[in-house]
């Protein structure tokens, strides 16, 4: 038998094939392998072109999510969905090593290792990590420039280290000096396996978030104290936004409630649906956007 097979492009397996000769099959595993290898390397070349001619910092968690929808658009066959996802996961990830030293702040309030299981699973195996105990210290990495982004627990209303509402109103305050973004959520396989991180977090960095076609965006509020949800839920839609989630702060004895509002779809700094958000105190901030997880697509495009 020839030492080469070939296999036509999007064909299930190699033609003329004997199913029961382990030989011809192990032949068959060798040869495609060479060629995922091959593609591989040219896939690398094609980065460094990129690299040397785009501007921007080289995580585009956006176009990754929409890069992987169309793959699995495309997807047929025994090949799990998962592992196509686990795979180009870290194809990714070694892309963005090409272009910058790239490491990454972890927050693990509880130091259990489920947040560092998460950033790995999203970010790559081999990508650098470093392991902090409060939110603010890994904000802070990326706000210095020593990590290209963070990863942070869901922000949520309910107290934290003894004060406040955790490290959310905080990163407003950053993200007004122009230099924190929201930018993805993990996880974003959304039909989990036994054993896969279970923790739901999400990555910020300095560059903004880039669209991926459906999309959820975080819009920060200034309000008067007293709001209630359903005045503020009615101001959203009135705007035309479709609200999806509302975190409300009100800081002791402050004139104004700090509100981080999720809504549908990809919000842009010229969406004309922000200046017509009835009862603001302050102009409207937009903290960032994420991909929706695959197995909970939203059909916001």
């Amino acid at each position: 038998m020839s030492s080469s097979v070939e296999v036509a492009p999007g064909a299930d397996a190699p033609p003329n094939l004997p199913s029961d000769n382990l030989p011809a099959l192990r032949q068959a595993l060798d040869a495609l392998d060479d060629r995922i290898l091959g593609l591989l390397m040219e896939r690398a070349a094609v980065v460094e072109r990129v690299a040397a001619i785009k501007t921007g910092g080289p995580l585009r968690p956006g176009r990754e999510a929409a890069i992987l929808r169309r793959l699995l658009s495309q997807h047929r066959g025994a090949l799990p969905r998962a592992a196509v996802v686990r795979i180009w996961r870290e194809i990714f990830a070694s892309s963005i090593a090409q272009q910058q030293n790239f490491s990454v702040a972890v927050c693990d309030p509880a130091m259990d290792g489920r947040f560092p299981a998460a950033a790995r699973e999203h970010l790559g195996a081999l990508t650098p990590l470093r392991v902090y105990r409060s939110s603010a210290q890994a904000i802070g990495e990326v706000s210095e420039g020593r990590a290209s982004a963070a990863i942070l627990p869901l922000p949520s209303e309910a107290p934290a280290e003894g004060s406040g509402p955790g490290w959310w109103p905080g990163l407003l305050q950053q993200h007004q000096k122009g230099r924190i973004h929201v930018v993805a959520k993990l996880p974003f396989w959304g039909v989990r396996p036994d054993g896969a991180p279970s923790v739901q977090a999400l990555v910020v960095a300095a560059s903004p978030a880039d669209p991926s076609g459906d999309d959820m965006s975080l819009i920060a509020l200034e309000m008067e104290a007293q709001i209630s949800r359903a005045t503020l839920s009615n101001a959203m839609t009135a705007a035309g936004f479709k609200p999806v989630s509302i975190l409300l702060y009100r800081p002791p004895g402050g004139p104004v409630a700090l509100i981080l509002v999720e809504v549908m779809g990809f919000v842009a700094l010229d969406d004309p649906r922000l200046s017509q958000i009835r009862g603001l105190q302050a102009s409207p901030l937009l903290v960032g956007a994420y991909a929706v997880a695959i197995g909970e697509e939203t059909a916001s495009s």
